[in-house]
């Protein structure tokens, strides 16, 4: 299992269930929607370790920065869907310049290794998809976004993700460490807790209404420091040491964390219709909204 540092003064809202206790009770939509991070217990992907660890984690040569970008962040599929190359004067030639990409640059030109690379993806990408059938046998997807990580992310700053999407949506995530080292987190409060207790103090009330990004950006960014000022903040954390091929479960908006370590993941995200959540008013938007109310509230009646 992972190693888990708790720290006494974050909520211990970690959850640690096999397969087999997740399916049993029905799935866990009521633990996600509530912002428990749940650890699969039990459980370790038989991934290809070598696999990964053949690619290049350098995309330096790539003089196009959106084709570097997309290559950070890509999508698992480019590996083992799409159309195969052809061969071209002694060169094997993708039609798609993403595949290209990744052939060449990630790659290094080699076929095994693609097809390697491949082949893994496949396997972890399939396994992603009955465990989100197991922990959300209610939920009706409409978009789906399977990422993978293949290059180094170290000492990252504590945040809530923001997706820059203002539509009133819920998301199921699955995370997977395809490393065959530690993935490390930190997480501290959740961001509807966080909130709470620094409402006043940062005049948040003044977000009353607006789109929730806009205050999770001021805190995550003006607060803590975002990407400009790292280590800006102080807020107390728990650790966790994530095995290879440990998988876990969690709403990023509302569990605050930081990447200390961390080689290749799995991180795949669903938009959920919110009919189908276990419990609608606990979706982002709603929680955030409930804060506002909530603090206005206990103020008018001071």
């Amino acid at each position: 299992m992972a190693l888990i540092e708790r720290h006494p003064n974050v909520p211990d809202y970690i959850v640690e269930m096999s397969l087999k206790e997740i399916a049993d009770r029905g799935g866990i939509a009521d633990l996600f929607e509530e912002g428990h991070l749940i650890l699969i217990k039990d459980y370790r992907l038989k991934f290809d370790w070598k696999a990964l660890a053949a690619l290049s984690k350098s995309t330096e040569s790539i003089s196009d920065a959106e084709l570097r970008r997309k290559l950070k962040k890509l999508t698992a599929p480019y590996f083992f869907e799409g159309k195969p190359p052809e061969e071209i004067n002694g060169k094997l030639i993708f039609r798609d310049p993403i595949r290209q990409a990744i052939y060449d640059t990630l790659c290094r030109g080699d076929l095994e290794t693609f097809e390697r690379a491949a082949r893994a993806l496949r396997y972890s990408h399939d396994e992603a998809l009955r465990i989100f059938d197991i922990c959300f046998p209610h939920y009706e997807p409409f978009r789906f976004v399977p990422s993978v990580r293949l290059t180094r992310t170290l000492f990252e700053n504590l945040h809530w993700d923001n997706h820059s999407i203002d539509d009133d949506f819920h998301q199921a995530r699955v995370f997977a460490n395809l490393d065959s080292r530690p993935r490390i987190w930190s997480v501290s409060h959740r961001f509807t807790d966080w909130a709470r207790d620094h409402y006043h103090e940062h005049d948040l009330g003044r977000f009353a209404g607006k789109d929730p990004n806009l205050m999770l950006n001021y805190i995550a960014g003006s607060v803590l420091g975002g990407t400009a000022n790292t280590w800006m903040d102080s807020e107390p954390r728990h650790r966790v040491a994530f095995e290879p091929g440990e998988v876990w479960l969690g709403e990023s908006r509302l569990i605050s964390h930081q990447i200390y370590y961390g080689e290749a993941a799995l991180v795949y995200m669903w938009f959920v219709k919110v009919s189908t959540m276990a419990s609608p008013d606990r979706r982002f938007n709603r929680q955030v909204e409930a804060v506002h109310q909530e603090m206005q509230a206990k103020a008018a009646a001071a």
